[in-house]
């Protein structure tokens, strides 16, 4: 009796952790991505690798995604996007200026920081599905690509 449990209890928490998997690695529309991306300012960018951060963890790989590298971002493209006001009210003058020059090494950090995930995901990515992604599409391309092959794996599925 304590076995078929123990065993019900395994089975169970397999489905869950499938079950999640199928929720939350979907397939999504990458031009909607990108309309994304623009409406808010670069914040849905990290708020993709958040939403995913789970799934990935889940995959058959022995990297792994730390939140605290998106979360960083993702304040830091807040930040960049409360900034932009006062940019645009400052535009022409020294002030002005110098938020750009913070909001471009806000946005270069954020940027490189996001990339550099980008190429942790494409590793857990050609683990877990014995495949190679394109280092160059990952490069060029970020998540957007790793979204494309998203769709594209779950089509094939």
């Amino acid at each position: 009796h304590s076995i078929k449990r123990i065993f019900s209890k395994h089975l169970y928490k397999f489905k869950v952790n499938i079950a999640f998997m199928d929720i939350q690695l979907q397939k999504k529309s990458v031009l909607l991505m990108i309309f994304l991306t623009i409406i808010t300012y670069g914040i849905y960018i990290p708020v993709w690798f958040l939403n995913r951060k789970n799934v990935f963890n889940n995959l058959n790989s022995k990297e792994k995604i730390n939140k605290g590298p998106i979360i960083f971002v993702l304040v830091l493209f807040i930040i960049s996007a409360i900034i932009l006001i006062p940019s645009i009210l400052f535009m022409g003058t020294e002030i002005g200026a110098m938020i750009d020059g913070a909001d471009s090494i806000i946005n270069l950090v954020g940027g490189i920081t996001m990339l550099v995930m980008a190429f942790k995901v494409r590793r857990i990515m050609n683990e877990h599905y014995k495949t190679n992604l394109s280092a160059a599409a990952t490069f060029f391309f970020s998540f957007y690509y790793l979204q494309y092959k998203i769709n594209i794996f779950l089509e094939n599925k």
